[in-house]
């Protein structure tokens, strides 16, 4: 929205402001930055699905955290489900080293093919995974390896640095390893260079149970138990808001818009 400008504060809800509040005219925080008659950037964030199950509780609650931020000004969201897609694992052969070109990430052809590039368009990646054994999914670890042609490609070496970062997990219980999923993945991140964001309520991102207060007991008829969980999908709503607002943060740091 053209003349249209944002104060960024550190308020409750962690969000930026317009600037035409009566609150934010005064201060709010830490930071009050007032970037007036500057055009709006629209904010990409991608969430990613690792779940084999369709429509599983962990799908479930990514969607119903990005969906929080569409009552937000200029916010674009997106999912990719992997248990959709059909690729393998990285083969550690090298070619992207040193044959990568413009559009070619990966000697393997398959659906990685697709998932390149919209990481590379996005200001934010929420990575959302079930836990397995206290680790990760399969498919999100197989994913993971794959982004390797983003450390190691010729052409494409770097280019996730300064993203923000998300991390989102699913347990059926306490206890089954949330923390060292999270941790997982946020190592990850680092390996990027990227910025994590965490939700507040978890240290390392963000979690929901998929049992009745995380205690191995269901509800019957109910197919989505991760949602029943208050704390855990308000940990994912609040992870989704601060990957918004660092990325908003970031933009305007790249484009002078904040004093040094």
């Amino acid at each position: 929205m053209e003349g249209y400008g944002w104060v960024l504060a550190e308020n409750k809800k962690g969000l930026a402001a317009r600037h035409d509040s009566p609150r934010c005219a005064k201060g709010v925080g830490k930071y009050h930055i007032s970037m007036t008659q500057r055009q709006v950037v629209m904010i990409k964030i991608l969430g990613i699905c690792g779940s084999p199950v369709k429509k599983g509780n962990m799908e479930s609650v990514l969607k119903q955290a990005l969906s929080h931020l569409q009552d937000q000004e200029a916010v674009k969201t997106e999912i990719i489900t992997l248990a959709d897609k059909d690729f393998n694992g990285c083969k550690h052969c090298n070619w992207c080293v040193k044959n990568q070109s413009e559009g070619e990430f990966c000697v393997q052809e398959d659906d990685m093919k697709t998932i390149y590039p919209k990481i590379l368009e996005v200001d934010g990646i929420l990575l959302a995974t079930p836990v397995h054994f206290g680790r990760l999914s399969g498919l999100m670890a197989n994913m993971i390896d794959r982004l390797r042609v983003f450390v190691h490609g010729n052409a494409y070496r770097g280019r996730l640095h300064n993203k923000i970062g998300g991390a989102l997990a699913v347990a059926f219980s306490r206890g089954r390893g949330v923390e060292t999923t999270l941790s997982s993945i946020n190592s990850m991140f680092f390996a990027f260079q990227m910025i994590v964001a965490t939700s507040g309520m978890y240290q390392l991102g963000a979690a929901t149970f998929s049992s009745t207060d995380g205690k191995g007991k269901v509800i019957k008829g109910v197919r989505h138990m991760a949602l029943e969980d208050d704390f855990g999908t308000a940990s994912a709503r609040l992870l989704a808001e601060r990957m918004l607002e660092l990325a908003r943060i970031v933009r305007a740091g790249r484009s002078g818009q904040f004093p040094p």
